[in-house]
């Protein structure tokens, strides 16, 4: 970048001009100090006055009378600007003394992007790229799909849906993407820009099918290698303006018998154990985090309202068949049940163990399409008094024989309560929460985003996302973790969300992470309580990584 800069120097006080006649000081102009070029990050707030001063030998200081001009045209507000675009630009910084006299200096700014990590956390990692003389026209989640439209298409090449995959190598796998496009013709699929197939697809809703395999290769270890595979589809040659969904995509394959594999080696109770609704008179897991008591000695008189929770945070996959086993003690004797369900509270189709012997327990789970969530153990005794201790549970799965592997979408949840009212649609990537009315807790006007998966030290991550509200609110955002038994959270922040559409940052706290994870967006309050009817939109979310400027 040419950095040129234009200075009027002021006479210094030891250098005082006598005019021809009188020997009457010459006013001295003003001088300008401490400005610098400047490196930032887009949509950053960048204090332009940090370290700057006008001085003038005559007036003092005239540092408030300064005025700052950015090329291209940025606001700036008592010395603050936002630069909303990466680019090169110019600060022009001019002031006058009280008798009109000039000092101009020009800096520079250099404004980079934030490197992005993850731009399709909302679309179970779907995304659309258009080149040649396609335009995109729209993208994004709509509702529980991910929806494109196009035009201008007129190359194979021109249009790809694209998702990542880790594939074993030397096993054929055989792709299903459920599509529905308005048009039909001729599509193409590809594995890390190579084509490998070529299909006709119809109007209208189909499934359309592949098959890649990756060639043998063994690892380091010795076992057989895998590797990280970008499958696309290229739908340019679809003539005509192009509208195209993908609602799941699901891999089947077969797997050589390989004996068991333990999905929950070293299973510690720590941080995976919660109290049911606090009625139970103690939870808690031994010192090693290998076993987890639940104490109950004021029982309810209904079994499943005292008792305690175990969240594995295996996340069932539907069709695999899991071996699970643990080890339990009671130690009173009396009557209780083990309930088997997928996520914490779906227990109408749990599978449900009355009073087991002490000891080894161990049943075969198939998950089916209902389902679906991480698997929970609840150990419940509302009617009797109990001691119950559970030990050493493990989950295993074959690792041979038929496997199929499932890529669906979930799209936003919406959740009012105790006065709070609205509703939520999702068109484009962009999600409109139409408040009705507000509660006066955060969570009772909650805007949950769908799960998505993140590891490794959470501070190197920013969450970004753009935002407007038909009036100013109050709103709380945070992130969770939904394997965590308690209410962790890796960001919690209080924040204001103006009418203008603005974008937001949110830096993570310092943790290591490594799970399932939702973001939140918290509206009810009492200072919003007297709003009715306000739309909050909300779009382009993505995690990026922390930059060095930040440090």
């Amino acid at each position: 970048m040419k950095k040129v800069k234009f200075l009027i120097l002021p006479l210094t006080a030891a250098a005082v001009l006598l005019s021809a006649c009188g020997g009457e000081p010459i006013n001295q102009g003003p001088e300008l100090r401490g400005i610098n070029d400047i490196t930032c990050l887009v949509n950053s707030t960048v204090d332009l006055l940090n370290g700057v001063a006008a001085l003038d030998a005559e007036d003092g200081d005239i540092t408030p009378n300064l005025s700052i001009t950015v090329i291209p045209a940025v606001e700036v507000n008592n010395g603050y600007a936002v630069f909303t675009e990466a680019g090169d630009y110019e600060i022009c910084y001019e002031v006058r003394d009280g008798l009109g006299k000039l000092a101009r200096t020009t800096a520079f700014a250099e404004v980079i992007e934030r490197d992005v990590y993850m731009s399709d956390i909302c679309t179970n990692g779907f995304s659309v790229t258009a080149g040649g003389k396609t335009e995109l026209l729209g993208k994004g989640l709509n509702g529980t799909v991910f929806s494109f439209s196009a035009s201008g298409n007129e190359i194979a090449e021109d249009i790809k849906l694209s998702r990542a995959y880790n594939l074993v190598c030397g096993i054929e796998y055989t792709f299903n993407y459920f599509l529905t496009v308005n048009r039909a013709g001729k599509i193409k699929a590809a594995a890390d820009n190579s084509p490998i197939d070529e299909m006709y697809i119809e109007a209208g809703e189909s499934v359309v099918s592949f098959k890649h395999k990756l060639p043998y290769k063994t690892a380091a270890d010795g076992t057989v290698a895998a590797e990280d595979v970008k499958i696309e589809l290229w739908l340019g040659a679809v003539e005509g303006d192009l509208d195209c969904s993908v609602s799941k995509a699901e891999l089947s394959y077969y797997q050589e018998d390989q004996g068991f594999t333990e999905n929950l080696p070293n299973f510690n109770f720590n941080g995976k154990i919660l109290n049911r609704d606090d009625k139970a008179d103690a939870v808690y897991a031994s010192a090693d985090g290998k076993a987890a008591t639940v104490e109950i000695n004021n029982p309810t008189g209904e079994i499943w309202q005292v008792g305690m929770f175990v969240n594995t945070g295996l996340e069932l996959l539907p069709g695999e068949t899991y071996y699970l086993s643990f080890e339990i003690y009671s130690e009173l004797g009396n009557g209780y049940q083990i309930c088997i369900q997928h996520d914490q509270w779906q227990d109408s189709d749990a599978i449900i163990i009355d009073t087991p012997e002490n000891g080894l327990v161990e049943r075969t789970i198939t998950a089916n399409d209902g389902w679906r969530g991480p698997l929970w153990l609840f150990i419940r005794s509302g009617v009797n008094k109990n001691k119950l201790t559970v030990s050493d549970l493990s989950v295993k799965t074959k690792s041979g024989g038929d496997k199929l592997e499932s890529y669906a979408l979930s799209g936003f949840i919406n959740k009012n309560s105790d006065g709070g009212e609205g509703g939520i649609k999702t068109e484009f990537g962009k999600t409109t929460y139409n408040i009705k009315n507000f509660g006066s807790n955060w969570g009772n006007n909650e805007l949950q985003s769908p799960e998505f998966a993140l590891s490794g030290a959470a501070d190197n991550y920013v969450i970004e996302f753009k935002a407007k509200a038909s009036k100013p609110l109050n709103f709380v955002f945070l992130i969770h973790d939904e394997r965590a038994s308690d209410w962790t959270t890796i960001a919690w922040r209080q924040m204001r969300m103006q009418e203008g559409e603005a974008v937001y940052s949110v830096n993570c706290d310092n943790l290591s992470i490594n799970s399932v994870y939702r973001i939140f967006w918290q509206f009810g309050n009492f200072a919003n309580t007297n709003y009715h009817d306000v739309t909050v939109e909300i779009s382009e979310i993505k995690i990026c990584l922390k930059n060095d400027l930040e440090n």
